[in-house]
């Protein structure tokens, strides 16, 4: 065979091999080439959508007020040409202006076509992302502006017009974190524009802002509204559709524009959403409320920049925690101007002797425990300890001490109320019979209670920052309730509950 022959040869057999093997592998090309290309035109367009759709359309692509949100899956399933078309030419007898160049527009049809793109392949998320590093923060948990202008408004309504404007105030400013501007809902809060709502009795849904619901984050408002206020926001919610009929409606605040590289305008930007997203739960400048007293050396010092974000991202760790995520919620560009700002109250924060306090759900683990209703506690006989007289009886007049003696109350089931869990770690803090550790397995700060304090005080074992240990107990409302611990450090073992789980002070 010459060698014509066989470059002949070899060449038929590529085609008769290569051909097929092309032909099989051409759709997952031609998949992976658009795919490729719509990655390409999506990353293009979002510069050029936060340059110029997003100070109408919000920097996610939310909407804002009467501009209609673009990250919805109608737009996305929508016809190519009907969004294209819109985005060139504008929409008549509106705000949307023509894009196209030869329509009086500044973009070209590629940059259209990569518009239309995003709007049907985009993450909003990402979208939002980028533009909050370029300093546009979106109207996150947006806490809308009603001015005196349009209240009177509302108020011209009806004979009950300025109970309703004063409930639509009140609404605006303390309800549209978790429930939304118009009463949507979202993750942390139901929906309230509803025919179930306004169908809803007067009294119960005053109860329910009044006390809160119960397991959920809706906490009650007693302490924060007066009684008559929480009635003009049920007159108010009870006649939305009234309002909204005439045109009255909340609209959520445009996006902000901020200098990222002025501290001072990043630790505004964190104070905002403070004031908006955490005072409820965590009070005015961290003072606590039903959240834990962030402004103070305890939660400050023991926490890193890292560990105050992931708190703030995923929610809280522990069981019954009503701390929701926020990762969903906030751009990390947000996250890190909130964390900036609590951090700056570090230098002068003072040192609170409970952070978590029994204001925010603190109390006696055998307290918080949830009640069995198939397992209740029955008083035995003359055996409890309470005092018939209306002093305290450790306390008398003349300073002389009481001859009675406490008998611990045996009769209470008091065994514990989780799984037994284990750790390894180490010393923190010990402040009276609150222990914090840091745990070994993934560096989580953990609060573990040491008994009751009289006990303590009687029993205490050394325990110094630094010190390794080892413990074993079971999770309770806001801490960990000790079965046993061993300071590895310096070799002591303390039995805090005997093998049928009794705690060893009530024996």
């Amino acid at each position: 065979m010459n060698k014509y022959n066989l470059i002949t040869t070899i060449a038929l057999i590529i085609l008769v091999i290569g051909v097929p093997v092309y032909a099989v592998m051409e759709p997952t090309r031609m998949e992976q080439a658009q795919a490729d290309l719509r990655q390409e035109f999506v990353s293009d367009a979002a510069v050029i959508y936060v340059e110029n759709c997003a100070l109408c359309h919000g920097a996610a692509g939310e909407g804002i007020g009467s501009m209609p949100a673009l990250d919805n899956d109608g737009l996305r399933t929508a016809d190519f040409d009907t969004i294209y078309k819109t985005i060139a030419r504008g929409r008549y007898d509106t705000v949307m202006a023509a894009w196209l160049q030869d329509e009086g527009g500044s973009l070209n049809e590629y940059q259209i076509n990569e518009l239309v793109a995003l709007i049907r392949y985009g993450d909003w998320s990402q979208v939002g992302e980028m533009a909050a590093e370029q300093g546009l923060i979106p109207p996150t948990l947006p806490v809308p502006e009603v001015d005196e202008a349009f209240l009177e408004e509302v108020s011209a309504l009806g004979p009950e017009g300025n109970v309703w404007a004063e409930g639509m105030a009140l609404f605006a400013n303390n309800c549209t974190v978790c429930h939304g501007v118009n009463g949507e809902g979202s993750d942390i809060g139901l929906p309230l524009n509803t025919p179930e709502i306004r169908a809803t009795d007067e009294a119960e849904l005053t109860r329910i802002i009044n006390e809160g619901v119960p397991a959920t984050m809706m906490a009650g408002w007693s302490n924060a509204l007066e009684l008559s206020e929480i009635e003009s926001i049920v007159a108010f919610l009870q006649n939305w559709d009234v309002i909204e009929g005439a045109g009255m409606v909340l609209t959520p605040p445009e996006p902000i524009q901020i200098d990222l590289n002025n501290p001072e305008e990043v630790l505004a930007l964190g104070e905002r959403l403070y004031s908006t997203i955490c005072a409820t739960c965590h009070g005015e400048n961290g003072s606590g409320g039903t959240g834990p007293v962030l402004n103070s050396q305890q939660i400050l010092t023991r926490n890193t920049d890292e560990q105050l974000t992931s708190t703030i991202i995923n929610g809280g760790r522990r069981p019954n925690s009503t701390m929701p995520a926020f990762g969903d919620r906030l751009t990390m560009v947000e996250i890190e101007a909130l964390v900036d700002y609590l951090r700056a109250w570090e230098p002068t924060a003072p040192n609170v002797a409970n952070p978590r306090g029994t204001a925010q759900g603190g109390g006696p683990p055998w307290a918080q425990a949830t009640p069995d209703a198939n397992n209740q506690v029955s008083p035995q006989g003359n055996q409890g300890q309470g005092y018939r007289g209306g002093a305290n009886p450790d306390f008398q007049r003349g300073g002389g001490q009481s001859s009675a003696t406490a008998v611990p109350n045996t009769t209470v089931d008091q065994t514990q109320q989780g799984p037994a869990l284990s750790f390894s770690g180490e010393v923190v803090s010990n402040e009276g019979n609150m222990l914090t550790f840091r745990s070994d397995a993934d560096g989580a700060l953990v609060d573990a209670m040491l008994g009751p304090p009289f006990f303590w005080e009687a029993n205490a074992i050394a325990l110094s920052p630094g010190d390794k240990i080892e413990l074993e107990g079971f999770e309770s409302t806001d801490h960990m309730e000790i079965n046993w611990l061993t300071n590895k450090t310096t070799g002591v073992t303390l039995e805090l509950r005997t093998a049928d789980g009794m705690p060893v002070w009530t024996q």
